[in-house]
């Protein structure tokens, strides 16, 4: 839920997204998110309820619906992990239609914000490889504001970000990759935590009761 509240607030990462021309299907995806973060806040409410009032009913609702959850982030990252380098492959080819989008407006001369030139200023890279894929003029999100006051039409190579694109996403997903790893971790330990204990509290809440109702009464007398 905050993962996709706080890319739908990032202004950078819209841009992204706006200039990607997948808008519609990231929303879709974003709403999603938002709605199984809401979801589970609902099922815990559901768990909590349930060990408090020792129903069974509550606790089952709950254990079930939290394993579809948890079978669907295993499916999701395992999907993730498989297809990883299609995913990078259709990272490296927008890149590329990115550049060959910003030659074909300058030549209209007109100027939204392209997909690279979002990019390039988050990541502080240019062009897929370098900055030679622009053959002819280079942008000027390319420009390294350390070295250079950005104010020229035609930037010069000596003042524009050295690293391309594609390896600087590279390097910035393998940087992310422990604490991506450490989180999905943690938060499929706490699941199964939930799982086992909502199991267990649902057999002592039968057990208990089984036990109450099952008392011979004629032993008192």
């Amino acid at each position: 839920l905050g993962f996709s509240v706080y890319i739908y607030l990032e202004p950078e990462a819209q841009d992204i997204i706006l200039a990607s021309g997948q808008q519609h299907a990231v929303q879709i995806m974003l709403y999603a998110l938002m709605g199984i973060g809401g979801i589970t806040l609902v099922i815990a409410l559901f768990g909590c309820c349930g060990a408090y009032h020792e129903s069974q009913c509550l606790l089952g609702t709950y254990f079930t619906i939290l394993i579809v959850i948890f079978a669907t982030q295993v499916t999701g990252a395992t999907l993730g992990y498989l297809y990883r380098e299609e995913i990078m492959k259709y990272v490296d080819d927008r890149m590329r239609e990115g550049i060959e989008e910003y030659s074909m407006l300058r030549d209209q001369r007109e100027n939204p914000v392209p997909f690279m030139d979002s990019i390039q200023r988050m990541l502080r890279c240019c062009g897929v490889n370098g900055y030679e894929d622009y053959r002819e003029s280079i942008p000027i999100a390319c420009c390294d504001h350390h070295i250079s006051t950005c104010l020229n039409a035609l930037l010069k190579p000596e003042e524009v970000y050295k690293d391309g694109c594609k390896d600087k996403y590279k390097a910035m997903l393998k940087d992310k990759l422990v604490i991506i790893f450490l989180a999905t971790v943690s938060i499929a330990a706490f699941e199964i935590f939930c799982l086992l204990f909502s199991m267990v509290m649902c057999c002592t809440i039968r057990q208990y009761h089984s036990d109450y109702y099952g008392v011979n009464y004629s032993i008192a007398t």
